[in-house]
């Protein structure tokens, strides 16, 4: 099974081709130009690359929230049109499960994705061995660093938010650590390899966005 998959739920957006769990290539932009102008170019250019056409896909995936708002509604939007254009199904996951799986794979450890919300908040959720252990919320990061301070578990934090406060994590707890700068950039591998694990096993969603909260303009009517 050839999977496209991608997330455009933070600043980087990301393309990637999977067939049958094995990556076949991927494109990362992590620029400030806006996705609307990033990621259909990008998914063109590695379709190329690959000597693909959107027809040979099999089935096309995205991250599906949380994230940034307008990021969600391109990145489905993106996916749905790839779905009508020829035919094949698409599907959604957790832009915070996605971001957990692979590391998931590889670490005996709680693993904890961190999606930068702003004004000192964060989308987060917790997973071990691919087991949800806390559901995915936006919390302040001080509440979400205490309540996984509690567990007094071995954990790893990984994403945009990780990077962004990850002083503030290392010195909550000696049992936490951070990834490296160059995984806490969404990638669209995660999300491939998850969709295909969760349409196989029927358990996939459609591709629609998922927020978590309002927007902040929502809450300023």
């Amino acid at each position: 099974m050839k999977v496209l998959a991608m997330d455009t739920t933070t600043k980087s957006a990301t393309v990637a081709v999977t067939q049958d769990n094995v990556l076949l290539g991927e494109f990362t932009l992590n620029s400030d130009k806006p996705h609307s102008q990033k990621i259909m170019p990008l998914a063109e250019d590695l379709l190329v690359e690959l000597g693909l056409q959107a027809v040979d896909i099999d089935l096309f995936a995205c991250a599906s929230g949380p994230g940034s708002f307008t990021g969600l509604r391109i990145g489905t939007a993106a996916i749905q049109g790839f779905s009508q254009a020829t035919g094949k199904p698409s599907v959604g996951v957790s832009t915070l499960e996605a971001m957990a799986y692979t590391m998931g794979e590889v670490l005996d450890c709680n693993i904890c994705p961190l999606i930068d919300a702003k004004r000192d908040q964060v989308y987060y959720a917790l997973y071990k061995s691919g087991t949800e252990m806390i559901a995915p919320s936006m919390e302040s990061i001080d509440t979400v660093l205490a309540q996984i301070a509690c567990l007094n578990k071995k954990t790893v934090f990984i994403g945009d938010g990780a990077e962004i406060f990850k002083d503030k994590i290392i010195a909550t707890s000696e049992q936490f650590s951070v990834c490296p700068a160059q995984l806490n950039v969404n990638n669209a591998v995660g999300v491939a390899l998850l969709a295909q694990k969760k349409y196989e096993q029927k358990t996939a969603l459609k591709p629609f966005p998922e927020y978590l909260i309002k927007s902040y303009a929502d809450e300023l009517k």
